[in-house]
Order: structure tokens, then C-alpha cells, then sequence
């Protein structure tokens, strides 16, 4: 069967049909799973090289396969990953220092939020297990094993302090099956990591392998290739440089470390080379065979380009345009919540950039602002993947807050969350606080609405106050005005706030009422092919519901610009059948489109998407604003009747 094949008929089976109905050697349902399983990895896979062959085709054969047999067993879903081996040892100009940075934390949380995203449509989830190839060829690069073990190690306790509980990780002990049962600290990591490596070369480097054959005869080796002279030439500008060496001696010493990072040789032939290492060394060939060896029902995954046939090349790092890795870059942050990657002499070369430090370590760049200006005892820091974190390190009350450079923060980057303030659940002061910020504006109930479960009296509001999952949503679509227009028909016309203002008054559960808020860029930057936002800025739709009076509301545009900084912000409403509520559903209508319910898929898709809805866990005490205009927002569901409970006012 084809690929072509296998997706039609798991997509034309509606209902699906039984594995006894199509084939006996087919379970329809479990096949049209693991392609929507598929396809979500496939949302992190890098672009291919113009210069590459696309041969994914017969990757998703293999993979499908795979992905087929873990879903009909109800399975978890299996990746692995060789990746994160230690920092570039140029840190001068490429990295900030031998540990991990923000860089490295937005990787973790990109790959744990593509597990997260098939949790979110198989119930067994998905765990990646990233395998460390840093004693692979760290000496070749002058990184020593104790550098890799460090890296190693606060990787590990980021993963653990993040609950990123859908990453794993695994040593080269793991893979050439070290049985001794020692503590792995750091001595005996340095102790035995020469053992590690001849162990791998002796169990796994294929017999009468020839790197050069194999960097002419298979195009992913030689695009690895390319890239490994790519790297190096950087990574190694200030090594093995002095008064003898030219820079043709220089680049024949990078192609032969480039070689011997694709398959190690023996020491003669790197002392051919004017170089004298200690010991015989493994290959990148044999980690890629144990990898395989071990992991053979494991989805491979790959930071490399690839031509897709043997493994899927993803990009590690969100809204990368390049394949670029956090180990061999430096990321910065502008002010409406991008992120660019880049080298560091690059970012310290810049005036408009500045370098933030946290816990006294180089941690990320931003561009610098005004905005910034807030105490010593205050720690700010972008959250992914959108947001940002306003963290009070010594109990600061939030009666010194200033409520209009709050508003200005959030009107750039939503939402904005302050953590760890005093005062934050005085009523008085929280209402104060909004006044400051700009017009508070009271609904009929009043000005503070107290957002927790009431069971089944939503008291108007739909499941507002309730503990079911809502829709994708922005604040005051059903705040309507009504007046007559110049021919004296009644026009109803929604006025929404510009700011949702809430604090958490309780204790919230930590896996469950979630609320989750995707912003606007996110959903332009991830648009599949055939959207754009121009064609979307043409189109209108109409929301209908019997809650809120009966409200019908139509001619709403689905592309507004924003009021500050005129950017375009996508308005919108996920529609929610009676299937998906105990209230009264909500029916939305894209005008004038032949076929809106197509349109509205992927508008939903997009805004449960990971890679842009941030899902916000409440801590007691939290504060936080969230720009109404160019931020969406809806909340998961948790068990009724809990203490979950949330002040919320609208700010104009």
C-alpha cells in the first residue's frame, strides 16, 4: 500500500469501520490515530533543503507503521532524539557559557508541548527520550567530560523544576548497556567515559566502513557533513590557531574532525592530520546504530536536514527559521514576545540589546525597553510560548505596581502575570489597581465577577461558572449596543474590553483548570499553506446562542487591527455544539466562504496548537492582565465543586 493509500482509508471510514470490515490485517480506527498522530510530529519538522531529495514518503511509511502498532496496542507513543550533547566551546562569540540558558529551556518546552500535543488527542500520550551524544566527540572539540556531564545534569533538573514530565533522558552508559551499577557523579562520569566511547566503536561501527564513501554515496550523511564543517568552522575559531597554522591547515584540520565526528578513525590518521588524541574513538556511525540497536520501535527524530527516509528532521527550537540548535546559539527576545537566535557577538554588538542574567548566570537577550525598568527585586522573563513572567523575589506588595506599564507590557506580549506579590487578594486594592490601569467595566452583575463552579446556574454566562472545558473565546463578544443605522434599522454591535484583569483567590489544581491563552502572531506565524492573513482579514462570521438573551450577533469581522500597535488580531469564537456542553451551544457562521466549517477547523486547530496556546497553571496570589484584543482564551475543564476560584474585571 502507498501512502496515499493508507490515508484514504483512514480517512474515508466515517464512521470508522472495524478492523474485520475493512481487513482483517487493518484496525481502521487505530490507523486514522496514528496519522493524526503523524501529522502533529510533523507540524515540528523542519523545511526541507531546496537542495534535498524529498523521500519522506517512504519515512512515513516506516514511521506510520510504528506509530500503527503502538496505538492498536493503546501504547504510548515512543521518539527518540540524539541532541543536546554540551555547549559550542566558542563561547565568545556563539554561546553564553558551558551550561544551560533560555535557549535550552525553550527547546525542552517545544519538545515536551509536541508529547503534550498528542497527549492531547490519544489517551496512552507520547514520551520523547532524548539521547545525549556529547561524549561522542566532545574531546575532538576540546570539551571536556566533565563539561558534558554538567550540561547533562542541569538539563536533567530543568526538565524536573519545568514538570516536563514527557521527557526522558538517556546516557551513552544506557546505550552500550553499562550494567555496573554505580552512582554516576561526576569523578566516576570522567573516570569511565573513555570505557563509554571504546565500548560503542567495539559493538556498533559497522565492519569495513568507508566515511568517505559514505559521505559520497548517502545524501543525509553528506548534508551532516556539510553541516558538521559548518559548525566547526565557528565553533573552532579560536582553537588550534597559533603562528604556525594557515588557514588551509585550519580547514583541513575542521574537514578531518568532521569526518571523524561522521565515523571516528584510528590515531594515526589524526596524527596525519597534526593531531594526537589518546585513545581509538567512536563513531557517529555507531551511535546511530545503537541508537537503532536499542531503539527500534522508537519514532527516530533528528535535529539534522535529512531527505526524510530513515528519521524525521524537526527543529528543536520554536519559531527557528534555520536549523539552528540552543548549544550552538544565543536567543533574544523583542519586545512584542519574537525570538530571534543568533551568535553572541552578534547580540553584544548591539545597542538596542541588552543581557539578562539569571541566579548570576547569562541567560537570554532582549531589546531593550522602558518597559523593563522595574525593581532590582524583580525578575521578568518571557514564557513559551507566549507571555511573560513577572516574578517578585523579596514579597514586594503590588500597591507600588505601575498599572500603566503593565498595560503597555501586555498590550505587546499577553498575558502578563505577576507571581509572588503581597496584596494581591485584597478586593479593595484589586479594584484600585484596575482604576489605575485604565476604566473598569461592571457586566450586571457587577464590576468583580468570582469565576468558579456553581454547578449547573450559570446565572447567563453559558459555562463561564462552571468546570467544563470552554471554547476558544475573547471577553465581551456578548457586551451589545444596539443603535439604528442611517435608515433607521436596528444595528446590534458587540463591545468588547481591551483588558481581562484576574487574580487567583484560591488554590487552583495543578492538572487540571488550566486557562490557555494563544495570541495572535502565533496563529499567523503557524497558518497552513493556502491561508493567509490578508484573505482572512475579508471575511466575516456571525455568532448565535440562546445564552446571553438569545444573542445573535453577525457581520463580526474575523481579522481586527489592534488598537495600540495596529497589528492584525484574529476575533473569533470556536464554535461549541450541544455535544460539547451542558449548557446551550454556540453556533459560529463564516460569511460568504463555501465551506465554513473548514475554516473554522483550522482556526481551532491553530488555537490548541502548542506551539501557541500558552496553558497557564494558577498559583494562589497570582496576578494577571491579558490584552483582550490580540490574546484568546479559553480554560480546560477540572472536578466540579472544587475551591478553584478566580477575580476577574474588564478593563477599558
Amino acid at each position: 500500500m502507498t501512502v496515499e493509500m493508507l490515508r484514504s482509508l483512514a480517512a474515508t471510514q466515517s464512521p470508522p469501520l472495524t478492523a474485520t470490515a475493512v481487513n482483517p490485517l487493518f484496525d481502521s480506527v487505530a490507523l486514522h490515530k496514528a496519522w493524526e498522530i503523524l501529522d502533529i510530529i510533523h507540524r515540528y519538522r523542519m523545511p526541507f533543503s531546496p537542495n534535498t531529495v524529498d523521500r519522506s514518503d517512504e519515512g512515513t511509511l516506516k514511521f506510520l507503521s510504528i506509530i500503527y502498532t503502538q496505538v492498536r496496542s493503546s501504547s504510548q507513543i515512543q521518539m527518540i532524539l540524539p541532541a543536546f550533547p554540551f555547549k559550542s566551546p566558542n563561547r565568545l562569540s556563539k554561546t553564553l557559557g558551558p551550561l544551560p540558558d533560555k535557549g535550552e529551556e525553550l527547546g525542552m518546552a517545544h519538545l515536551n508541548g509536541l508529547c503534550a500535543a498528542i497527549s492531547d488527542v490519544y489517551e496512552p500520550g507520547a514520551e520523547l527520550t532524548i539521547a545525549s551524544d556529547g561524549l561522542v566527540y566532545n574531546d575532538l572539540l576540546g570539551v571536556s567530560d566533565a563539561e558534558v556531564y554538567f550540561y547533562g545534569e542541569h538539563l536533567r533538573q530543568m526538565v524536573k523544576d519545568k514538570g516536563y514530565k514527557h521527557l526522558a533522558f538517556i546516557r551513552l552508559r544506557d546505550l552500550v548497556q553499562w550494567k555496573v551499577e554505580t552512582p554516576l557523579d561526576v569523578a566516576t562520569y570522567e573516570k569511565h567515559a573513555g570505557e563509554f566511547r571504546q565500548r560503542l566503536i567495539d559493538r556498533f561501527t559497522p565492519l569495513d566502513y568507508d566515511c568517505c564513501e559514505s559521505i559520497r554515496a548517502d545524501e543525509d550523511v553528506c548534508t551532516t557533513y556539510r553541516g558538521y564543517i559548518k559548525f566547526l568552522t565557528k565553533d573552532l575559531e579560536h582553537t588550534f590557531v597559533g603562528s604556525n597554522s594557515s588557514k588551509r591547515s585550519h580547514k583541513l584540520k575542521l574537514e578531518a574532525i568532521a569526518k571523524h565526528m561522521i565515523a571516528r578513525g584510528k590515531v594515526s590518521s589524526l596524527e596525519s592530520e597534526a593531531f594526537s588524541f589518546t585513545t581509538n574513538m567512536n563513531t557517529m556511525q555507531a551511535f546511530a546504530g545503537a541508537i537503532k540497536a536499542n531503539y527500534p520501535n522508537h519514532v527516530r527524530l533528528s535535529i539534522h536536514p535529512s531527505c526524510g527516509s530513515t528519521k524525521i528532521s524537526i527543529q528543536v527550537l520554536p519559531l527557528a527559521k534555520l536549523a539552528i540548535t540552543p548549544w550552538h546559539s544565543s536567543p533574544c527576545f523583542t519586545l512584542d514576545g519574537r525570538i530571534e537566535y543568533g551568535m553572541r557577538e552578534t547580540f553584544d554588538q548591539n545597542p538596542d540589546v541588552e543581557l539578562v542574567h539569571k541566579n548570576g548566570q547569562p541567560w537570554y537577550y532582549r531589546y531593550k525597553s522602558h518597559l523593563y525598568s522595574w525593581s532590582k527585586e524583580v525578575e521578568i522573563e518571557p514564557l513559551y510560548p507566549c507571555g511573560l513572567m513577572i516574578r517578585s523575589l523579596t514579597n514586594l506588595s503590588v500597591h507600588d505596581v505601575d498599572m500603566q506599564m503593565v498595560r503597555d507590557l501586555a498590550q505587546e506580549v499577553s498575558p502578563v502575570i505577576l507571581r509572588g506579590f503581597q496584596d494581591t487578594r485584597d478586593r479593595e486594592l484589586f479594584v484600585k489597581k484596575a482604576e489605575e490601569m485604565g476604566t473598569p467595566l461592571p457586566w450586571k452583575f457587577g464590576l468583580v465577577l468570582e469565576v468558579k463552579d456553581h454547578g449547573s446556574d450559570s446565572q447567563g454566562l453559558n459555562n463561564v461558572l462552571s468546570s467544563e472545558w470552554m471554547p476558544f473565546h475573547y471577553d465581551g463578544l456578548f457586551k451589545i449596543e444596539k443603535s439604528l443605522d442611517a435608515d433607521g434599522n436596528e444595528v446590534v454591535r458587540s463591545k468588547p474590553p481591551k483588558f481581562q484583569f484576574f487574580t487567583s483567590v484560591t488554590p487552583s489544581p495543578k492538572d487540571s483548570g488550566f486557562t490557555l491563552f494563544s495570541t495572535s502572531h502565533l496563529v499567523w506565524h503557524y497558518l497552513p499553506a493556502g491561508y493567509s492573513v490578508d484573505d482572512l482579514r475579508k471575511l466575516s462570521w456571525t455568532v448565535e446562542t440562546e445564552s446571553f438573551d438569545n444573542a445573535k450577533v453577525s457581520g463580526l469581522p474575523l481579522i481586527e487591527n489592534h488598537f495600540a500597535h495596529n497589528r492584525p488580531c484574529l476575533r473569533y469564537h470556536e464554535p461549541w455544539p450541544q455535544e460539547k456542553t451542558a449548557f446551550t451551544p454556540t453556533k459560529i457562521t463564516v460569511q460568504g466562504v463555501p465551506d465554513s466549517a473548514e475554516i473554522c477547523r483550522t482556526l481551532d486547530s491553530l488555537l490548541h496548537d502548542r506551539r501557541v496556546a500558552l496553558w497557564h497553571c494558577w498559583e494562589e496570589g497570582d496576578w494577571l492582565i491579558s490584552d483582550n484584543v490580540t490574546t484568546m482564551h479559553t480554560r480546560s475543564s477540572f472536578t466540579g465543586n472544587s475551591d478553584r476560584c478566580l477575580w476577574r474585571v474588564h478593563v477599558d
